[in-house]
């Protein structure tokens, strides 16, 4: 995951080639962000749980596990003085993967692909420093709510007994497939701090670092802290 500074050196740059803004006016805010997310520690966790898993005797193997990578994020807030907001977003965390299988001697297998989608809504205080005109740093302080999504492949080839017309019995390997789901939610809390320029009491554009704390569940492979940097453009009305 690109590490925030490099994106607050972006804006940074970015900010030096335009022009200044007028002075602060109290404003409404829509706006879209695109960036990286880092879920450190879901593949750990999730790698420890299925290691418990069995299968007729026979423990589970780990064949993949991936985490991390593009998210997107809508947001929504007020900023009604140069230094205080507050800020409602929907977001969306890159999708997890997980695969594992069971084998056994008998040429048994079943081999089972997760893949686990998060969406989090969230509502923070949001605190300005103002540095010159239109530039500012900011920090922010909220929680909210987490849904995540779980959806299971399964297919494995297992022994089945088949009496023939002679009364013999015969084994054969037999191809089986399906699929499950579930679902899970819960509360999370969070935090951030980036850079934002004003153009002209126009559009923000900003770049920004959240943390995420106690994402997902037991039921759902494992809880995972989730580190988001995202650059974003807002309209004001």
């Amino acid at each position: 995951m690109p590490r925030p500074h490099v994106l607050l050196a972006v804006l940074t740059s970015l900010t030096l080639a335009l022009p200044a803004s007028a002075d602060f006016y109290s404003h409404r805010y829509v706006g879209v962000s695109v960036g990286d997310a880092g879920q450190g520690n879901f593949c750990p966790q999730a790698s420890d749980r299925v290691q418990r898993f069995s299968f007729n005797g026979e423990p589970a193997r780990l064949l993949n596990c991936g985490e991390g990578g593009e998210t997107w994020k809508l947001y929504t807030g007020w900023r009604w003085s140069p230094y205080f907001a507050v800020e409602a977003s929907l977001q969306q965390l890159a999708s997890s993967d997980l695969d594992f299988e069971f084998r056994n001697a008998r040429g048994e297998f079943l081999r089972l692909e997760d893949e686990l989608e998060t969406y989090l809504v969230n509502a923070y205080a949001v605190g300005h420093w103002p540095l010159y005109r239109g530039l500012s740093l900011f920090a922010k302080v909220g929680g909210g709510a987490w849904n995540m999504e779980l959806s299971e492949r399964q297919a494995g080839e297992f022994l089945f007994r088949f009496q023939q017309e002679d009364g013999t019995i015969t084994e054969e390997l037999v191809p089986v497939n399906g699929s499950s789901g579930a679902t899970d939610n819960g509360f999370h809390y969070g935090y951030g701090a980036g850079i934002s320029y004003r153009h002209h009491n126009n559009w923000t554009l900003r770049a920004e670092w959240e943390t995420f704390s106690d994402i997902g569940s037991g039921e759902l492979r494992g809880e995972f802290d989730v580190e988001t940097a995202s650059l974003g453009w807002s309209m004001h009305f």
